[in-house]
């Protein structure tokens, strides 16, 4: 509609609308406050009322309608593109992982390569952790050889005294060409828990030598 200000009260066929002064006094001349509702001069769907500053159509307050309008547009104003910030951050976004000084291992040096090392039994290579934690090997890495051809012997390293059943790591020395060793252990080897790691070594002629570095760290159990 082009008109800046339509002066209309009742029916008016040109524009087709119905127009109800919303002032109680039927004098004003302040038509800027013109209500229209489709309808024909019957007025059929457009009943208007005003009440205690509230204007209603039907049985709806239009009071009420625009304040849920004004919220709905502060809501879209407010909301959230989930997806552009997830394409903003794909590709950029660095996480950097710094582990506790708890999580490095530790290590001990194991020597058996003097007369008076070997035979050895049940010689503690690391103390017992203390209750409620145990020791978790992690690797091993060293040499063995013994003093002559004929010299020979085997060493082991156990949870605890040495058993069949407690014997983590063993070797088998003969001769004079020294044997080099090195595992790892991805996930660990587990001790009993407060239960520290032994060596024991035995001999069948001669002396044998052995040195290794064993890696380890202590867990909570």
């Amino acid at each position: 509609m082009a008109d800046s200000v339509v002066n209309v009260s009742g029916y008016d066929a040109s524009y087709g609308i119905d127009a109800f002064l919303v002032h109680e006094t039927p004098t004003t001349t302040d038509y800027r406050q013109i209500v229209a509702i489709g309808g024909d001069s019957s007025a059929a769907g457009a009943t208007v009322t005003v009440a205690n500053n509230a204007l209603t159509t039907s049985s709806h307050d239009v009071t009420v309608h625009t304040k849920l309008t004004e919220i709905d547009t502060v809501l879209d104003t407010i909301k959230v593109d989930t997806e552009a910030i997830e394409t903003a951050v794909e590709g950029t976004l660095k996480v950097e992982v710094n582990p506790a000084t708890t999580a490095y291992l530790s290590h001990v040096y194991l020597d058996l390569d003097a007369n008076g090392d070997n035979p050895t039994s049940n010689q503690e290579v690391i103390a017992t952790p203390g209750s409620g934690n145990k020791l978790v090997i992690y690797g091993i890495q060293g040499s063995a050889a013994a003093t002559t051809t004929s010299d020979y012997g085997n060493w082991y390293l156990s949870d605890g005294n040495t058993s069949d059943a407690t014997t983590l790591w063993t070797g088998r020395i003969q001769g004079v060409e020294p044997t080099h060793f090195s595992i790892t252990f991805p996930y660990g080897v587990a001790l009993t828990a407060d239960t520290a790691l032994e060596v024991t070594s035995t001999e069948g002629s001669g002396q044998i030598r052995v040195n290794a570095v064993i890696y380890y760290r202590t867990e909570a159990t």
